[in-house]
């Protein structure tokens, strides 16, 4: 078929992430220049849903007028400055509002039944959740290091977890897929309990598992790594009942470091603003990022507590500094547009649009549990999952009916076998019912 001049330009030079050469499958890449709302149009002038917030990030919808505005205000301003032991207004100010946020009243900050001690109370800025994980892992180990307890070198996660794509992040994944091709170059995992004197990385299945562990060689734990709710890129698998309180609970007594990765579930996918507020407690580090500019900037964030943030302090040359820091840190641009989004939160009550939308969700996918070729539906706030049987002699279902739900005007995309469903929270309620209506026939006409 004929590509027009963005589509052919984009095929002849762009390498696009996790995607293979071949995924178009001969239709095209489709480029996307426009979007309004829960809608994105493509350089044919097609028009979609926006079945996936654009990689689980997009809040509010696109072209959103009062975050156009707080781009284009700060943009009158500066663009950009050093962060490097200078500050902007944005950042300051993001700062501030965000903790403010977390320390206040429900439903934006913490359960009045946490401990406000343990809450974190620093933020460190860069620029995606892959950096904002890899800092969080960076601020343990030196912690312990710098207070005694160096012997602290192990790093705990999950299988299934995903917690970015830097080398440090690919170590702590339970993904194979994202890290096998990558082993020599990963952070060791430990084997036959042998401890070495560098950082090593123990992957857990369940948080049984984890509290064994926990007892038996807690003195050595640095950080425990959790994916807040649910593990996403792991197929969109929402954690058990009590299963995040019991690992927060294993990694306090044994003195390790929590570390929340909140990219996926924060600001309001599960219905709570984090998705740690439901299992009642306050972890040690909150990382951020995806939603927390509304899906219009690369921002993130690294919430850590006061006593790590004091152990780093003392002059250039004490050698206490924490060794990490990007060109684009605290970025003025993002930080403005991520201000006004805490402000909509506040202002539009955002929290109850979602719950009001929960159980369209529910009863769409329950529908959609029934068609040929499903395996079974998950969901947990307003993320849904639609997992495939695989289908061996024809090839990647899920992503096959990805493919044929564009020309029923829906974009979306599978993780493994199940197929992603996560829209923008403004999506309309009747919208909502063609965007499984969408799905429904692009299953139909793959299976």
């Amino acid at each position: 078929m004929s590509f027009d001049p963005l589509q052919t330009a984009d095929r002849n030079y762009s390498w696009h992430p996790f995607t293979s050469s071949d995924d178009d499958l001969g239709a095209g890449p489709l480029v996307i220049v426009r979007g309004e709302g829960e809608y994105l149009w493509d350089s044919r002038g097609n028009r979609y849903l926006d079945g996936n917030s654009s990689i689980w990030c997009n809040l509010h919808g696109h072209n959103h007028p009062r975050l156009n505005r707080a781009l284009r205000d700060q943009l009158a301003k500066i663009a950009h400055s050093s962060f490097l032991g200078h500050s902007n207004e944005p950042a300051s100010l993001l700062a501030k509002e965000l903790i403010d946020t977390l320390h206040g009243p429900a439903p934006l900050g913490f359960p009045g039944s946490v401990d406000r001690r343990h809450l974190p109370s620093r933020v460190f800025f860069s620029d995606n959740g892959s950096c904002a994980n890899e800092i969080a892992a960076k601020m343990a180990v030196q912690y312990f290091g710098m207070t005694g307890q160096p012997q602290r070198k192990l790093l705990v996660a999950f299988a299934n977890a995903y917690h970015g794509d830097t080398m440090l992040n690919v170590s702590l994944g339970g993904v194979g897929t994202f890290s096998r091709p990558y082993e020599s170059l990963m952070l060791r995992r430990e084997e036959d309990g042998h401890t070495a004197d560098s950082p090593q990385v123990i992957l857990v299945e369940d948080a049984a598992e984890f509290s064994t562990l926990a007892e038996t060689r807690g003195a050595q734990i640095a950080a425990v790594f959790l994916e807040s709710s649910l593990h996403g890129a792991g197929g969109m698998l929402p954690h058990a009942p009590g299963f995040m309180t019991q690992v927060a609970q294993g990694a306090r007594t044994c003195g390790a470091l929590l570390i929340m990765d909140e990219v996926l579930a924060g600001f309001g996918r599960t219905g709570h603003f984090l998705g740690c507020y439901a299992g009642g407690f306050a972890p040690d580090f909150i990382t951020l990022s995806k939603g927390l500019t509304g899906g219009y900037m690369p921002l993130a964030i690294t919430l850590a507590p006061e006593h790590v943030y004091e152990a780093f302090s003392g002059d250039y040359y004490s050698g206490r500094l924490l060794y990490h820091g990007h060109t684009y840190t605290a970025h003025p641009l993002g930080c403005a547009v991520a201000r006004e989004n805490l402000k909509i939160f506040q202002e539009e009550d955002i929290l109850a649009q979602v719950a009001q939308k929960i159980p369209l969700l529910e009863s769409g996918l329950a529908r959609l549990g029934k068609s040929p070729g499903v395996k079974e539906v998950r969901s947990i706030g307003l993320i849904g999952a639609v997992e495939m049987i695989p289908d061996k002699c024809r090839g990647d279902r899920a992503r096959a009916i990805c493919l044929a739900a564009r020309a029923y005007g829906l974009l979306t995309r599978p993780v493994g076998d199940s197929i992603v469903l996560m829209p923008p929270y403004c999506i309309s309620p009747e919208n909502l019912t063609l965007l499984f209506e969408a799905l429904e026939k692009a299953i139909d006409s793959i299976t």
